[in-house]
């Protein structure tokens, strides 16, 4: 069985899509309407990391779906993770100040620690019950439902390469350029464009790896590791917010936790440059050649081993002479 996010070297690249597309968005419903009451925080978190996914691949086919079919189920896909996020920030605030509070034992002591957090904890109990009570997983589950429905009546007009081709050359392109501006600039607004431009990247190319190779799965690792530190760079500066941009009263000294998270950002920040050099080091023309060459070769490979014939090389061995 093909893998739920893969393009399996021999299938037919419509039907991959489709495929794909569908799996990713029924593990997103079953995550909101089976699994969330046992664990809304997993749920969550699986439903909205499939809904990226599935962006990500409409990203890619975007030169052989209409566009205007290609835009709506974009916005309808993220309406749905929006309803979700909210809970998810305030997830993510607490788990990050632990990670924090971890990473740098000894330079500031656990009570402080613990006294930052005590006010980001009832926020996100908070958000759990409201969770729950405005039933935001089934509001969710429907949207990404109705999406899921239409997914039979796309029309790719183009197959093969071609149906990924301009997709491709877009995110690396995007991804590239944001990665040029984040470098120079450094605002808050460019790394996050970056962010999810590197998502869509890694993502893309995890979805080629099977026919494009061990090169491609390498890149898609680097890929996924740049979008972990832009990701990590991202939860710091939402928790920076919550901690500055509003009144936050704690018997603790709220200045030195945020020059930690302002360490650490300057860490992973740095750390991202230097990954990031390496994914765009290539122009988008002969990234994309060098991409397609891959995938041409993948699907080859695939064509041969599919025309052995073991029956005759038996039928061989028995009839040969003697010699």
């Amino acid at each position: 069985m093909s893998e739920a996010y893969r393009l399996a070297s021999d299938e037919a690249v419509r039907s991959g899509l489709q495929r794909c597309a569908t799996a990713q968005l029924d593990r997103a419903v079953t995550e909101l309407t089976e699994r969330v009451d046992a664990d809304p925080e997993a749920a969550v978190h699986a439903a909205r990391k499939a809904v990226k996914k599935e962006r990500s691949l409409l990203r890619l086919a975007r030169g052989s779906i209409d566009g205007g079919r290609r835009r709506g189920e974009e916005r309808a896909l993220r309406h749905a993770a929006r309803t979700l996020s909210a809970a998810r920030d305030a997830e993510a605030m607490v788990a990050t100040l632990d990670d924090l509070a971890g990473r740098y034992a000894g330079q500031l002591s656990e009570r402080t620690f613990d006294a930052v957090g005590a006010p980001l904890q009832r926020r996100r109990d908070a958000q759990r019950a409201q969770f729950g009570d405005l039933d935001l997983p089934a509001r969710a589950a429907a949207e990404l439902g109705a999406v899921r429905s239409r997914i039979d009546d796309w029309e790719l007009t183009d197959g093969g390469w071609s149906a990924i081709e301009a997709g491709l050359r877009r995110s690396y392109r995007d991804g590239r350029r944001a990665f040029l501006r984040a470098r120079d600039h450094h605002s808050g607004a460019d790394w996050h464009r970056w962010r999810k431009r590197v998502k869509d990247l890694w993502y893309q190319q995890r979805l080629l790896s099977d026919a494009a190779g061990p090169a491609c799965v390498g890149q898609a690792k680097d890929a996924h590791r740049l979008a972990d530190l832009l990701g990590d760079d991202h939860d710091l500066v939402v928790l920076r917010r919550a901690l500055t941009d509003e009144p936050v009263h704690v018997p603790a000294d709220l200045d030195a936790v945020v020059g930690l998270i302002d360490h650490r950002r300057l860490e992973l920040r740095r750390q991202a440059l230097a990954l990031g050099g390496r994914v765009y080091a290539e122009k988008p023309k002969p990234f994309v050649r060098r991409m397609r060459a891959m995938w041409r070769a993948g699907r080859g490979q695939q064509t041969v081993a599919a025309e052995q014939r073991p029956a005759e090389l038996a039928q061989a061995t028995r009839t040969a002479p003697a010699v």
